[in-house]
């Protein structure tokens, strides 16, 4: 083998082992991958928010005119990864080639395939306000207690909190005896908030987009639209007069409760549910309903977790000894079973993405002392077309390093990933600790 082809046949050997271990070809569609050609291209995804509404029809009567609302989300090639190393002894070169076990080519293919899985399980932290699985705070309010206002913006809206006047809110106690900060923090961004009226009425979950102060927060819609079909004129923020589930898929009413005082607040998956394999499964079928309520299709469904949910997952007693998983064989883009109507794949190191819980305190007042959360897993339950991942191998080279009777072997891998606003739906997030 001559020095001309060396790079190509090295670099599609460590590509064909990498995207057969890797767990992104099976999370994440690749459906405009074929438009990547330069580090920081972009390509547009269009599509269409809320959800479309049949009318009746009636013969000789003109049919209403639905207004269309597009939105357009940007996928750019952000990630920029080289690979440059010397060979001193050039027959060594053709070993590395020839032999497709070689440590040099698993070793490279083994980095590429970490760094990309990485990068893209950082995308769980956008499932769907409202699909995400935990401890969730909640703090009641009262006909004589307000604790919790929205007002709209061009871009969304701005949630106020009370830290407590009456009730003195600053420490919220739950029914297993934790006592968690009453107030926001930037640990909170991207998590899901709602404003309730007791257990019987709440408005529409948003996406937590920044934290001004301890009890200022801007959000977004699930989508991050700002308009669509779902959303009445003017409001910007779907569902100010109730979630879907409590209005029926009403879109809005006469006037919206929020303006009205004694609503509370409720923040989804503020701390992290310890993860044992007494609790895993009800854990997974939580996902699958967040996945169901949806309406996300039931194939090519996916959850992808580290090695200690695996071993859980082998151990929960529901699962036994009906469940699906691999003690034996070969593992394919890390997939190791399947449960609930998931395939599970593992993630072994660092690749789960983790965020940190929402602080626990003592105290009410000037005597809140807060007690910064501990640091928990995002485990990624999705469909496949949650997730849009591009790749190109833009470059590769052989090149006489410099001063030495060597070569240099050179490559570049250009990629980025997109979790288009209307695609949030297709995901679903345990926050969990093992």
């Amino acid at each position: 083998m001559g020095f001309s082809n060396f790079g190509e046949q090295f670099a599609k050997k460590v590509l064909r082992r990498t995207f057969q271990m890797a767990v992104t070809p099976k999370i994440a569609n690749k459906n405009y991958e074929g438009e990547i050609k330069q580090a920081g291209d972009r390509v547009n995804i269009l599509s269409f928010p809320g959800d479309f509404g049949l009318q009746d029809y009636v013969a000789g009567t003109d049919m209403a005119t639905t207004a269309l609302y597009d939105m357009e989300d940007q996928l750019v090639v952000e990630k920029r990864k080289a690979e440059n190393f010397s060979i001193d002894r050039l027959e060594d070169l053709f070993t590395y080639v020839d032999d497709a076990s070689d440590s040099l080519t698993e070793n490279v293919a083994m980095a590429l395939e970490r760094t990309i899985d990485t990068y893209v399980l950082t995308q769980a932290q956008y499932a769907k306000a409202g699909s995400w699985v935990g401890i969730d705070i909640r703090v009641t309010g009262s006909s004589r207690d307000t604790e919790a206002s929205v007002a709209t913006t061009a871009t969304g809206g701005t949630i106020t909190i009370d830290l407590g006047t009456v009730n003195g809110d600053g420490t919220v106690e739950h029914g297993d005896g934790t006592l968690d900060y009453g107030g926001f923090e930037t640990a909170d961004i991207g998590k899901p908030i709602r404003l309730t009226s007791g257990t019987s009425w709440a408005t529409e979950w948003y996406r937590i987009t920044g934290v001004t102060d301890s009890v200022t927060a801007t959000v977004e819609n699930w989508d991050g639209a700002t308009a669509a079909l779902d959303i009445p004129n003017g409001d910007v923020l779907r569902g100010l007069y109730g979630g879907f589930a409590f209005t029926g898929g009403s879109f809005n009413g006469d006037g919206k409760p929020t303006t009205e005082g004694g609503w509370g607040w409720e923040l989804q998956a503020a701390r992290a549910t310890t993860l044992t394999s007494s609790v895993i499964y009800e854990q997974v079928v939580a996902l699958d309903e967040k996945l169901n309520d949806n309406e996300i299709p039931d194939v090519d469904r996916h959850i992808t977790v580290p090695p200690a949910v695996v071993s859980m997952l082998k151990n929960a007693s529901e699962l036994q000894p009906a469940i699906s998983m691999a003690y034996e064989g070969v593992v394919i883009n890390g997939r190791v079973g399947r449960v609930g109507g998931f395939d599970i794949h593992q993630a072994a190191g660092s690749r789960v993405s983790t965020r940190v819980e929402h602080s626990t305190s003592t105290g009410q007042g000037a005597d809140v002392a807060t007690v910064a959360g501990s640091r928990a897993q995002q485990i990624l339950g999705n469909h496949v077309s949650f997730c849009t991942f591009a790749y190109k191998w833009a470059e590769n080279r052989v090149v006489d390093a410099e001063n030495q009777f060597a070569k240099k072997y050179q490559a570049l891998h250009l990629f980025g990933a997109k979790v288009p606003g209307i695609r949030r739906r297709a995901g679903a997030m345990l926050f969990g600790k093992v």
